[in-house]
Order: C-alpha cells, then structure tokens, then sequence
C-alpha cells in the first residue's frame, strides 16, 4: 500500500509539471538583483536541496523521474545561453514545486424566469481546481545570494500523459520561464 502511495504521490508531481505547460493561462514572473554582472557567469551546477516533505500525500513529493525531466530541461535552456556545467559553478540551479486547491466563485446575480409566473432564482458558478507553480532559483555560487528567481503558475490538468509529452511540456514550461533569463 505504501509503494502505491508513493507511486501515485509522485504521478501527481509529474502531471504538475507536465499539465503546467499545457495551459494557456500560464503566468510567468521573474525578479532578479539588478547590481549583477551577468557576464561574469559562465558555468552553473545543481544546489543540493532538503529533503523533500516525505509525507507520500504531499504535492511536493520529488520523484527522480520529476529530476531528470526539470534537469534536463533547464540544462538546455543553459547550453542555449553558453552557460555549461561544471564541478566548480558560478551559478547554483535550484526549483521548487507547489500545488494549491483553488475555488473560484462567479456570481452572476439574479435573473428572472421568461414564463409569466416564474422566478428565476440566482445563478452561482463554482469552480474548483488545482492551481501549480514551478519556481526556479539562480544563486551566485560565490556570494549564496538569490540573484534570479523565476515562476510559473497555472491551473493542473491531471489528464494522462505519456513520458515523452511530459518532458515537453516540461520544456515549455522551463522555457517560458527562462525566457527573461538573463536579464537584459
């Protein structure tokens, strides 16, 4: 029962990541310390992070193959910079992964019934959904100061993928978030 658990905790990480990019209401931010000499930066390797919450429930659950899909994309949007991995790094690569249950509540008002004798009533719409963000962090290897963050947010879609569509939605989802990445 556990392994099941676990398995499905961490399919559900994938479909994250995988339907984020599937969404046309994708929101991308970025921010970034502006007294920065992008430049200087030329190679870049991955930070070693906590653990993970290892409640097998938790959205947050990691997974290697999540790993391998988010690594290999955004080591290409680097080598698309000319910036290349190294043992020794001037910039630390670190993501973050979140869900959170959304309600979204329409109230259309008050309409009236075409009959003669008839009330309408009030119509409320309510939508529940799963709301998703990736954030990726840029940290100067030298300093361990934050100096570029980006995130993507949108809403899951938990339908079925195969590998191959969730590593590119994966890439899209990365690509659009690094796309300001560095900044001008």
């Amino acid at each position: 029962m556990y392994c099941a658990r676990n398995l499905f905790s961490g399919l559900l990480v994938l479909v994250l990541l995988a339907s984020i990019a599937g969404c046309s209401s994708l929101t991308v931010n970025y921010d970034y310390d502006q007294n920065v000499e992008w430049t200087k930066f030329k190679t870049y390797g991955w930070m070693e992070t906590p653990d993970r919450p290892s409640d097998p429930n938790s959205p947050l659950q990691d997974t290697p193959l999540l790993q391998q899909r988010v690594h290999n994309s955004v080591e290409f949007e680097m080598q698309e910079r000319g910036i290349t991995m190294s043992d020794n790094p001037d910039l630390l690569v670190v993501y973050h992964i979140g869900t959170q249950e959304q309600i979204q509540v329409t109230d259309w008002g008050y309409r009236y019934s075409d009959y003669y004798w008839g009330y309408g009533g009030r119509q409320i719409d309510v939508y529940q959904f799963t709301e998703g963000s990736l954030v990726i962090d840029l940290i100067d290897a030298e300093t361990q100061n934050l100096i570029w963050r980006g995130t993507g947010t949108g809403v899951v879609d938990e339908s079925q993928k195969s590998p191959e569509e969730m590593q590119d939605q994966a890439n899209q989802v990365i690509n659009k978030i690094m796309k300001s990445f560095p900044p001008n």
